[in-house]
């Protein structure tokens, strides 16, 4: 993992996933899974899995499991609208990785 870019004093993200956030116009996908850091059931998962599920009318799903077996849903959060579809996906998952006494990192599977 080479560069990271800061999103706030609770996540950094990586290269791969500002790719994302470029080409499919989802840096609100990035400040939703930061708006859940805070909370104590989501710091409790060290490995996060997040994904984001676009139906065919555009509305979504963005879920949190842990991500060690990704069983145990720990968030679950519906989207109304978005055009993420757009960028030919409709699908994305990032893992969360915690680390003490630093800010979580936001990255692509393949970064891990």
């Amino acid at each position: 993992m080479d560069e990271v870019y800061r999103h706030s004093n609770r996540l950094v993200f990586t290269a791969g996933v500002k790719h994302i956030a470029d080409t499919a116009g989802a840096y609100w996908l990035i400040d939703l899974v930061a708006s859940y850091q805070h909370m104590p059931k989501v710091r409790a998962e060290e490995f996060q899995l997040w994904e984001l599920k676009v139906n065919p009318d555009n509305s979504a799903v963005a879920s949190m499991t842990d991500g060690n077996d990704g069983t145990k849903p720990i968030i679950e959060q519906k989207i109304p609208f978005t055009d993420y579809a757009k960028a030919g996906e409709s699908e994305c998952k990032l893992y969360c990785v915690l680390t003490p006494g630093q800010p979580a990192t936001l990255m692509q599977p393949c970064e891990y």
